[in-house]
């Protein structure tokens, strides 16, 4: 860089890439090499006194490493003028380092030995359609040598970064910064292009890059409303192949696309998108003519550039429109990604030189945006597809809190008949467990003693199994603050009195949220399907497994209580202990339908920690009235048949990939895929 560019030595940038042979064979001809003979648009040409003047300010500001003022020269009329120019200038630009070289590349790996990337085929078919339109002058064997050298360039791009996907037109991109900047010092500079400039067009998705089109509209209406109105049926995406390749894939001549690539990668990305408003604002009329109502003419009108293009006044217009209309101003920006390209690369005049470390974090974020965004469409996608199901069981929850709320604040003539009665056992006399029948034989309803408690209650009568739901909605509330913050013995909380109503609505809202989480759990982990099977067995598992923990290991433990003597056991009370030990579930359910698998081991393992803790706690002093060897293998096996529920929780409704998990339906197979239940 300390040496003085010479800008008046003949095809300095074209011979130094001529095979030496073929230079001799036309020599002893007696011909000149095509390449002197004509050299291509907007490189070795004579210079205006302007032009000349101009060179020495490009050539001054880039041994003074001025990236600012060589963003600005290339802004101006005519660019940077010549290639020799631009093979310093366009490093500097992209941030490359001195004049683009490839510092550190010897301590690099050879990109040969590396792994192959998975768009390689691709790449080979796209450099075979490569170098048609430009250069013209040169031999077929050196555009074949060119072609090796664009394959190779592309190739050790994608293996050095193999996260990048490649898109059709890349090819365009790289053969223009080939041609320029040589086989040498392309690689470490179409790097740099890739990850900090045209990032978004190299993610595992299309939606980054339409993000960009999606900028066109408001442009279009704040500079022209009625031409803007016209295209409104026509989606932008007639801009893709343009703004997708930097327009080196419309361009046609090797001078225009030269000059275009100084502003472009001197300007800020969305620049682009603003030349092509400027070009359909040229258009006006043309567009005029044709219905608004016909968008796939207009969209093939205007899919193809004009010709000629005057990129000079092109240039002049779109600086105007940007500065008059930024992108800030644009009602689409705010939904632009914070680690798009359009707001991470900046301008070259304003904005720090970026690493390809920087490129690397955003594009990783961009996944990870991506990744959500996904999750999150699909979840919508079920919920609108199964909308009738999910709003029947909406409505029925709905339901239940209505009939709660009318238990608890309802002012209606039936408020005597809905409302919860006082406790029968709130006196000190009757404080024991539920009540003895004493009654010798089934009298009639009539013949009771309406006078005192002492009527029976028969068992296929409503009054006999009030008398396990007879608590209040604040008793209930404070039962259930009880079980997750224990500060006492549940049973001196239950006070004598214990429930089956917070047990009931506890175990079923535990089986819907199941139910509900589990199907989405299921469903992204089976994201890649293009068809899912939505399955009610899962409610009637999650119903099976809770109601059946629920229901029947109390009555188990309390017949092997009675069995060894016990005088405590108390069949009640050990469904309320167990009925309120489920509510933990709830949150835990609402939490572990991600599909990260080690989350929703620990968030199970927090349900089965404060669950069987509780158990624990009020368990112990009813089953140390037994022997210490069988309460100590009582103990065991309440904690084993909790844990069983904490991973059959687990397994089967929030387990991706689990061994138990019904396969997907192949093509061609009739017969339903096999899910947790009723197989």
């Amino acid at each position: 860089m300390d040496e003085k560019i010479n800008v008046t030595q003949p095809c300095e940038n074209h011979t130094s890439d001529v095979d030496p042979v073929e230079i001799a064979e036309r020599r002893e001809k007696g011909k000149q090499p095509a390449l002197c003979r004509k050299p291509p648009a907007g490189q070795e040409r004579p210079l205006s006194g302007e032009e000349s003047s101009k060179v020495r300010l490009i050539e001054e500001a880039c041994q003074a490493r001025n990236r600012a003022t060589v963003a600005q020269l290339a802004v101006s009329e005519h660019g940077l003028v010549l290639d020799r120019l631009r093979k310093i200038a366009w490093p500097l630009l992209l941030g490359c380092g001195d004049s683009g070289d490839n510092s550190g590349k010897d301590a690099r790996p050879a990109w040969q030995a590396l792994p192959r990337h998975g768009d390689e085929h691709q790449v080979k078919l796209d450099v075979n359609r490569s170098f048609i339109y430009y250069p013209t002058d040169r031999s077929p064997r050196e555009v074949e040598r060119r072609k090796a050298e664009l394959s190779d360039l592309i190739i050790e791009v994608l293996r050095r970064h193999p996260f990048l996907c490649y898109f059709q037109g890349y090819h365009d991109i790289c053969q223009v910064l080939l041609l320029v900047l040589g086989a040498e010092k392309s690689s470490v500079a179409v790097s740099h292009l890739s990850l900090l400039r045209i990032r978004d067009f190299m993610l595992p998705s299309l939606s980054p890059a339409l993000s960009h089109l999606r900028l066109l509209p408001p442009i279009l209406s704040a500079v022209d409303p009625e031409l803007c109105n016209h295209l409104s049926q026509t989606q932008p995406f007639f801009a893709l192949a343009a703004t997708l390749t930097l327009y080196a894939h419309n361009i046609r001549e090797y001078g225009d696309i030269a000059r275009l690539f100084d502003v472009l990668l001197a300007r800020e990305t969305a620049f682009s998108v603003y030349l092509f408003a400027v070009i359909v604002l040229r258009r006006k009329e043309e567009l005029f003519e044709i219905p608004p109502d016909e968008p796939e003419m207009l969209h093939s009108v205007l899919s193809k550039l004009p010709a000629p293009l005057d990129l000079e006044s092109l240039i002049s217009e779109t600086v105007t429109l940007f500065e008059q209309h930024p992108p800030e101003s644009l009602s689409e920006w705010r939904s632009i990604s914070p680690n798009s390209v359009l707001k991470t690369s900046g301008c070259p005049t304003q904005s720090t030189n970026q690493t390809l470390e920087d490129g690397i974090r955003f594009y990783r974020r961009q996944v990870a945006e991506l990744r959500r965004a996904e999750i999150w469409k699909s979840v919508m996608s079920a919920m609108w597809k199964y909308r009738r199901p999910a709003g029947t069981a909406g409505i029925a929850i709905l339901g239940v809190v209505l009939a709660w709320w009318i238990r608890r604040n309802g002012h209606t003539d039936l408020q005597e008949d809905l409302e919860f009665h006082s406790s029968n056992f709130e006196d000190g006399q009757n404080r024991g467990k539920i009540p003895p029948d004493e009654s010798r034989g089934f009298l009639p309803q009539s013949s009771r003693s309406s006078g005192d408690g002492s009527g029976k209650r028969l068992i296929w009568t409503l009054s006999f199994y009030s008398q396990f739901f007879d608590v209040d909605t604040n008793e209930v509330i404070r039962r259930c603050g009880a079980a997750i913050f224990p500060r006492a013995n549940f049973l001196d909380v239950l006070e004598g009195n214990p429930d089956l109503y917070g047990p009931f609505w506890i175990a079923t809202t535990v089986v819907m949220i199941l139910f509900l989480t589990g199907t989405i759990s299921q469903y992204l982990a089976r994201e890649k399907e293009k068809h899912f099977e939505y399955d009610f067995k899962l409610l009637s598992g999650a119903a099976g497994l809770i109601y059946g923990y629920t229901g029947v290991i109390p009555i188990a433990l309390w017949g092997i209580l009675k069995w060894f003597g016990s005088e405590s056991a108390n069949l009640l009370e050990c469904w309320a202990l167990y009925g309120y030990a489920n509510l933990i579930w709830i949150p835990v359910a609402l939490v572990s339908w991600s599909p990260i698998t080690i989350l929703n081991w620990v968030f199970v393992g927090i349900g089965f920690g404060v669950s069987v803790l509780f158990l624990f706690r009020n368990l112990y002093p009813v089953l140390s009235a037994t022997d210490i060897k069988t309460s100590k293998i009582l103990l065991i096996v309440v904690i084993a048949l909790h844990a069983g529920l904490a991973l059959a929780i687990k397994i089967l409704f929030f387990a991706h990939g689990s061994p138990v998990a019904s396969k997907p339906k192949e093509k061609g197979d009739d017969k339903p895929a096999m899910m947790f239940f009723g197989r």
